[in-house]
Parts: structure tokens; C-alpha cells; sequence
């Protein structure tokens, strides 16, 4: 069955409106400060996407750009900027950099109640550590679809993804729900009869519609957060939507699924400290 996003999208838009208006109110933390360096169309993309989603919950944007060979000093120099202002709930940093910049040294300037993608030391460590305030925004997202399908405790869970933007963190989420985790990589073998014992499968490799029924199981649930694109230029997700749908349980679309809250928490990471 295909899982329906929407009452789930809007309750986390109404949530985060709400927390939008009260910090506009005391005039601090309403402002998500945008640094871009270069003038990539992948990231002016995803700059306007970010936009859209804080401008349909109130949320200020400031855009700072830099050229290409701007030096790291420019940019810490604004990032201690964003820092000090009151008015800056977060600060979104577009990667990757140039490859002359030291990503990781300027990623940890970032004041850590600011760093709303939990790029910095101190928010990862957090995460893994079940002392975290803010998420990886997908891992966030996967977390809240599962929520919403199930009660996750004991439940087991496979995440076909180790990277630190969705499978570690998510891992350490759902051990906090108190699920039983397995993680699969590129290396995992047989992974469509390993995934047939799961009661929820993650799946995030980026690999075109490369899941089809083989792989799932009565009553289980699926959670898509692959993105790829068809010859034809259709963006889809791991999952061969028309041949797992009548198969499981639930499993959500791409596009329509873990994307359209990801943006909307990521934002939400600006007020999860106040």
C-alpha cells in the first residue's frame, strides 16, 4: 500500500509555523541564514527549495553568497557573523565546497545550536550519544514515517545505508526507540532474502528502482529514501514502486515520501534548542 504523507506533512508544517511565529515574537532565532559558495544549479536548486518550504511556514531566509575561490577566512568570517546574531536561528552551509576549502574545519565553526544539517563534531557525537536536540534531516524524516506506520519497539529494522547523513544516525534513533538494527551496504550479500525477514526496510542507495518483490515480505513496511533518475530525466527512488506497492504493507513514494518533510525538518532543527 502506498503511504500517504500528507496528514503527517501538514501536522509537522502546522507545528513548525507555530514555533516560526513565537520566535518572530521574541525576535530571536526567526532568521535561517543560507551560505552558497559558487553558482552550482544543484545547490541554487536546492536554495529555492528551502526557500519555498520556510516562506510557506514564515521562516526569514538571508542568502550570503561567495565565488568560487572565495577563502575560508571570507567564509568563517560570515559564519561567526550568523553566530552572534540573535536574530539567526540557523545556519545552512551548501556542500560540498570547493575542493581547496577544508570543509571540516569550516563546518566546525558553526555555532552548534545553529548547525540545523548536524554537520559539526558536537551534534554527531550528540546523536550517537542519545544526547542529541538536532537530527540529520532525513534520518529525521525516515524516523518520523516509521513512527507513524508503527510502534517500533522490538520491531526489527534494516537500513540499507552507512553514511552519516541517513543510516548511522538513523540507526542510533531507532535503538533509542528500542528496535533491533542491522545495517546493509554495498557489500552486504544477498540482500533481497536478507530483507524479507525485516518488519521495516530503509533503503537509501541512490540505485534506480533496483528493489522490486523479491524483496519484501507480507506486512512489511518500506521506507524509500533513494533518489535516482530514469533515462527519460524521472526522478524515482530504490524502490520499483508499481511492483513492491501490492506488496507491502506500506512504502512510501519517491517523489512524495521521505523528501517532502525533509526540508520542513531541517528548518524545525532551527527551534529544537530553544
Amino acid at each position: 500500500m502506498k503511504y500517504d504523507i500528507s496528514p503527517l506533512r501538514d501536522k509537522v508544517k502546522c507545528i513548525l509555523r507555530d514555533k516560526a511565529d513565537r520566535a518572530r515574537e521574541r525576535e530571536i532565532g526567526y532568521k535561517l541564514l543560507i551560505l552558497r559558495v559558487g553558482d552550482n544549479p544543484a545547490d541554487i536548486s536546492y536554495e529555492n527549495s528551502i526557500k519555498k518550504s520556510a516562506d510557506s511556514v514564515g521562516i526569514e531566509v538571508e542568502v550570503s553568497t561567495f565565488a568560487e575561490l572565495a577563502t575560508e577566512s571570507e567564509i568563517i568570517a560570515e559564519i561567526k557573523r550568523g553566530n552572534l546574531d540573535e536574530k539567526v536561528g540557523g545556519i545552512l552551509l551548501f556542500h560540498p565546497l570547493p575542493k581547496h576549502l577544508d570543509t571540516d574545519a569550516i563546518d566546525s565553526v558553526i555555532d552548534s545550536d545553529k548547525d540545523i544539517d548536524c554537520l559539526g563534531p558536537s551534534n554527531q557525537w550528540k546523536v550517537f550519544t542519545s544526547k542529541a536536540s538536532i537530527y540529520p534531516a532525513t534520518a529525521k524524516s525516515a524516523l518520523l514515517i516509521a513512527k507513524d506506520m508503527m510502534d517500533l519497539k522490538g520491531k526489527r529494522v534494516l537500513i540499507i545505508n552507512r553514511s552519516m547523513v541517513i543510516g548511522k544516525p538513523l540507526a542510533m534513533m531507532l535503538l533509542d526507540e528500542n528496535a533491533t538494527v542491522t545495517i546493509g551496504h554495498s557489500k552486504t550479500e544477498s540482500i533481497p532474502e536478507l530483507a524479507k525477514n525485516f518488519d521495516l526496510v530503509v533503503y537509501g542507495t541512490g540505485q534506480c528502482r533496483w528493489v522490486d518483490e523479491s524483496f519484501v515480505s507480507k506486512d512489511q513496511c518500506i521506507i524509500d529514501c533513494g533518489i535516482a533518475f530514469t533515462e527519460e530525466g524521472k526522478m524515482v527512488g530504490d524502490v520499483d514502486f508499481d511492483r513492491v506497492v501490492d506488496e507491502a504493507k506500506y512504502v512510501t513514494p519517491v517523489p512524495g515520501g521521505v523528501g517532502s518533510l525533509t526540508n520542513l525538518l531541517l528548518l524545525d532543527n532551527m527551534f529544537r534548542h530553544k
